[in-house]
């Protein structure tokens, strides 16, 4: 009966102790590592603060609109922004780093890291530092920071997205003018009054479109004020809707401000005016492109110019960009683009389509 007695307090004084310790570890635990890096309720987002160590440091912030400002200067691209929202939902922890790199870890996102704060209803809810990648490119070193004391956490993790194939640093950048929004023309049909499209090299196919109403346009060259008969409304209309979304592909990098000023003093290629209903133009200047890839033509020798790019001054006149052929070719096409074409003409007039 005393051995029973004793053997029942033991197992009371063990299992009390082992209560004890899987407690005060999970407690640890949770202190120590902080790992919960995501923010799952992204609509409640207004506000994104990304800093680096160089002292480089953007906003990205939702204004009552709905629209997202970066630096509250200018509207933010779209896909950069979903792609870091999409980042900051699902975002989880791969693997904790081993006790013998913790230390080297922690010193590299010390030197070399950014600062991500994210604020839910303008109230302070995650903040995390992003280091580099992984030596195999599949994850990425990151530190949760404390709210209250906006200190590091004790333990770096290695994190991903699950179902993703690579890092995330990229995702955090802190250049202004990456997150800026790259629309060079955006207007539904019925908001433009005219278009104006000038070749200051042969301005005699220099001509202007204008919209007098529904289904009433209007071409004039603008060399001799003549006005262009059989005009094609469908063709019309096609022009009118390419205008709807129209982006520059890029900020040209590629160029030092000296070499831009000497472009800029050349004659321009095209100069395109599109003008609203309600007065305001919208002016970009193209200019032919040096031929940085080497491109070769049919003797084989490089090209002077790329054929697949232009540079483009916008509207404000301080943005210097590198745009695409493909993209901002169908807007500057020649004036008779706009004409029936003879079979067309033919064709109504109750003749064959087909010469012999």
């Amino acid at each position: 009966m005393k051995k029973n007695r004793t053997a029942i307090i033991l197992v009371i004084i063990l299992s009390s102790i082992a209560f004890w310790l899987i407690i005060n570890k999970r407690d640890g635990t949770i202190k120590e590592t902080l790992r919960d890096f995501a923010v799952t309720d992204t609509a409640s987002i207004n506000k994104i603060f990304l800093a680096d160590k160089n002292g480089n440091s953007i906003t990205l912030e939702r204004q009552a609109k709905g629209n997202w400002t970066v630096n509250g200067k200018y509207n933010v691209r779209p896909d950069a922004l979903q792609t870091l929202l999409n980042t900051i939902k699902k975002i989880d922890v791969k693997e904790p780093i081993g006790k013998n790199a913790q230390d080297n870890v922690i010193k590299r996102l010390a030197a070399k890291a950014v600062k991500c704060e994210i604020y839910q209803n303008n109230k302070l809810a995650k903040a995390y530092y992003i280091g580099t990648e992984t030596p195999d490119q599949t994850g990425t070193y990151m530190i949760l920071i404390d709210l209250e004391t906006m200190k590091p956490s004790a333990k770096a993790f290695i994190t991903y997205i699950p179902g993703f194939q690579g890092y995330l640093t990229t995702r955090y950048f802190v250049e202004e003018r990456g997150w800026r929004d790259r629309t060079v023309f955006q207007y539904i049909p019925n908001e433009i009054v005219s278009v104006k499209v000038e070749a200051p090299s042969n301005p005699e196919y220099n001509y202007e479109l204008s919209v007098k109403g529904n289904n009433d346009y209007q071409v004039k060259m603008l060399s001799n004020n003549q006005l262009l008969n059989n005009l094609d409304i469908l063709n019309v209309k096609q022009y009118l809707s390419y205008f709807q979304q129209l982006n520059f592909e890029s900020f040209e990098v590629d160029l030092k401000p000296y070499q831009i000023d000497s472009v800029l003093k050349q004659r321009p290629l095209n100069i395109l005016t599109v003008t609203d209903i309600k007065g305001n133009k919208n002016q970009v200047r193209f200019y032919p492109r040096k031929n940085f890839k080497r491109t070769e033509g049919n003797d084989g020798k490089p090209l002077p110019f790329d054929p697949e790019r232009m540079d483009a001054v916008l509207d404000n006149g301080k943005d210097f960009v590198m745009v695409q052929f493909y993209v901002f070719g169908k807007v500057l096409p020649a004036a008779d683009y706009f004409q029936k074409k003879i079979q067309q003409m033919e064709t109504g007039s109750g003749k064959t389509k087909n010469k012999p």
